[in-house]
């Protein structure tokens, strides 16, 4: 009798396992999901957050409502930081860049995007090339002659360690013996100063902050980009003249490590879902942007690639 019990239990919970093979699967999401951003608000990886937070509420892709916790500090790493440490509930995610992956392979961090589960890559911008409108080099290949003729004469303004210190020394890179004098200049703003100033003789811009600046008295010479944007159509890339330094900023969206693979597909189908509605493929394009969509394999692929790609990079940022 007590074998035929144990064997009636043992068949129940198969035909349970097997109906709902993951815990929580059947009523997720019961509570609202939240989304980190390791950065202040109104940057780039908040504004397309809050993109997203508006397409799903107002095309019902999520069933529950996605709240946004801005944890700035320390080069994105306070908030990566912390939702690497959250519950993999399937409640806690991340938007973060290449800087999750540089910051690593800097020795920046002890952590980077192995430490979490790949969600999906969205959307990605690129990088303008600048001088002053007024200045000696008003092509590339003029600038990229004189930094090799002239090695560590030509100032590059940059946040050294940042994304457009990385932008430019991917373009360094690929002119075999050009080397800028790179200098501590900061973000935007103060680089547009700069600039304008005559303190520094390039630099890049995110393509929407130079949008902004393009009217205000500087040129920019190329995207680094795959193509040209529909909206800057007589910016040549980079690579039609000549140099193979792409460098989009794609934003990554992870979870932490062992979140059930239900929860990321629910939020990964949500957010492919969300760049297919007009509103978004519109701001997209306004944002001087690309949709570049990959989730799954093809995402974790892309991750292990862009690291190997950024790697030296991101050692030759970190020397003195």
């Amino acid at each position: 009798m007590k074998k035929r019990v144990t064997t009636v239990m043992l068949v129940c919970v198969l035909i349970v396992f097997f109906i709902n093979p993951v815990v929580g699967q059947s009523d997720y999401p019961n509570k609202p999901i939240k989304v980190i951003i390791p950065a202040k608000p109104g940057g780039a990886s908040d504004r397309l957050a809050r993109m997203f937070q508006k397409a799903f509420k107002e095309n019902d892709l999520l069933d529950v409502p996605l709240v946004i916790i801005n944890v700035p500090g320390a080069g994105l790493s306070i908030g990566s930081r912390r939702a690497k440490d959250s519950e993999p509930d399937g409640y806690t995610f991340l938007v973060n860049h290449v800087a999750l992956l540089s910051r690593e392979a800097a020795g920046l961090d002890d952590f980077g995007y192995r430490d979490f589960e790949p969600v999906a890559q969205t959307v990605g911008y690129c990088s303008v090339i600048c001088v002053k409108e007024d200045g000696p080099y008003q092509s590339l290949p003029d600038l990229m002659k004189a930094a090799k003729a002239k090695p560590d004469t030509i100032i590059f303004g940059a946040n050294l360690g940042g994304l457009n210190h990385m932008a430019g020394l991917t373009l360094q890179a690929s002119s075999p013996g050009t080397a800028f004098r790179f200098v501590q200049i900061g973000g935007g703003g103060p680089n547009f100063a700069a600039i304008k100033g005559g303190h520094t003789t390039v630099t890049h811009f995110g393509a929407v902050v130079y949008s902004s600046y393009r009217t205000g008295g500087i040129t920019g010479l190329a995207i680094q980009a795959e193509e040209r944007h529909p909206l800057l159509p007589d910016l040549p890339t980079a690579r039609e003249l000549g140099y193979d330094a792409v460098f989009e900023i794609a934003n990554y969206w992870f979870a932490p490590k062992g979140t059930p693979q239900y929860a990321i597909d629910y939020l990964a189908d949500a957010l492919e879902k969300a760049l297919e509605t007009d509103a978004v493929k519109e701001r997209i394009r306004n944002d001087f942007s690309n949709p570049s969509f990959l989730k799954g394999q093809a995402f974790a692929e892309k991750l292990r690639a862009a690291y190997v790609k950024i790697y030296p990079i991101a050692q030759q940022a970190t020397k003195k």
